[in-house]
């Protein structure tokens, strides 16, 4: 019997071996499974990251862009600011300009009616000289008819 036992145990140990092979070697081949998926999991998720930071790098640029629009923009508001207050004083200068002008058109209005006046009144001088010499004229002719003709 003891050669009969002999192979019987050698497959007995045989079978417990494969068997411990298995009960070893099976939960690491689930491990690789899960290895596996965790590795492609974790492509994915880098996959994903890489799609972000270049749509972050895509807002950064146009953030950047916009910035820059800003900027001139407010350059342009600067530039139009200066060109207001500048046009605020010329029109300051434009306002006196015309008040002094106003004070000369009415100096010179007054100083025109008392032209006018004065000239109405040379006028009416002229009319009570002109009569004078008239009634001169005439007195001396009459003076003249009177007296006889030189």
């Amino acid at each position: 019997m003891l050669r009969a036992q002999k192979p019987i145990a050698a497959a007995l140990a045989l079978v417990l071996l494969v068997a411990f092979g298995y009960l070893l070697l099976g939960p690491a081949r689930g491990a690789r499974e899960d290895i596996n998926s965790q590795k492609h999991l974790v492509g994915r998720q880098l996959d994903t990251v890489r799609r972000q930071l270049d749509l972050q790098a895509r807002q950064l640029q146009v953030a950047q862009q916009q910035l820059e629009v800003g900027k001139q923009t407010r350059d342009i508001a600067a530039q139009t600011l200066q060109r207001t207050i500048s046009l605020e004083s010329l029109a300051k200068q434009t306002r006196d300009i015309a008040a002094q002008t106003r004070d000369v058109a009415q100096s010179t209005d007054a100083k025109a009616a008392d032209l006018v006046r004065l000239a109405e009144q040379l006028l009416a001088l002229a009319q009570v000289i002109e009569n004078l010499a008239r009634d001169t004229d005439r007195h001396a002719a009459s003076i003249d008819r009177k007296t006889g003709t030189p």
